[in-house]
């Protein structure tokens, strides 16, 4: 892992065309800033997430940030996977070549290990639906604290929700 600048993490941003809502790093106390290797199927074992939600059963898409996080819920890159019937809803296209790239943009929570993918979440989505393991370039905002943040990771961020609902889509309880 090696540290860099925020002019350095923006730079790169700007360079993959990145649309997401990057503020959000000037709500997350004491922020660094890095840049890491680590190939796809590494990235998606982890706690990482795709902005995108669903509703509990995982059945509908619900796009709006806004929903409360006891309406929409995360969704991980495996079990999204498993629901080609939510793909027209997040513009994916299963026969589309995403890995033009080789580059993700994430925001970590180093309270609870959560990752948010900002941008390369089509690139990620391609490789756990196909079981493909390139090498990544993370650009990365490292936070211990997200609680004053309201775009993603108010609805990603277990710290801030003290529950998690991915995975099983049930309650688990926080220790």
């Amino acid at each position: 892992m090696e540290s860099i600048t925020e002019s350095d993490f923006i730079l790169r941003a700007q360079q993959e065309n990145c649309r997401a809502n990057l503020s959000e790093r000037f709500s997350a106390i004491a922020p660094s800033y890095v840049r890491y290797k680590c190939f796809a199927q590494e990235l998606l074992s982890k706690k990482t997430f795709p902005t995108w939600r669903t509703n509990r059963d995982g059945t509908e898409y619900i796009g709006a940030r806004e929903i409360p996080r006891s309406q929409a819920f995360p969704i991980t890159y495996s079990d999204l996977s498993k629901k080609p019937h939510l793909f027209p809803k997040i513009n994916f296209d299963d026969k589309e070549n995403y890995l033009k790239s080789a580059c993700a943009i994430s925001f970590h929570c180093e309270g609870c290990g959560v990752h948010v993918i900002k941008d390369g979440n089509h690139r990620l989505l391609q490789c756990a639906l196909y079981g493909l393991n390139p090498e990544l370039e993370v650009y990365q905002v490292n936070s211990r604290d997200w609680s004053s943040c309201n775009v993603d990771m108010k609805n990603f961020c277990e710290c801030i929700s003290n529950t998690t609902f991915y995975r099983t889509r049930q309650k688990v309880p926080r220790l």
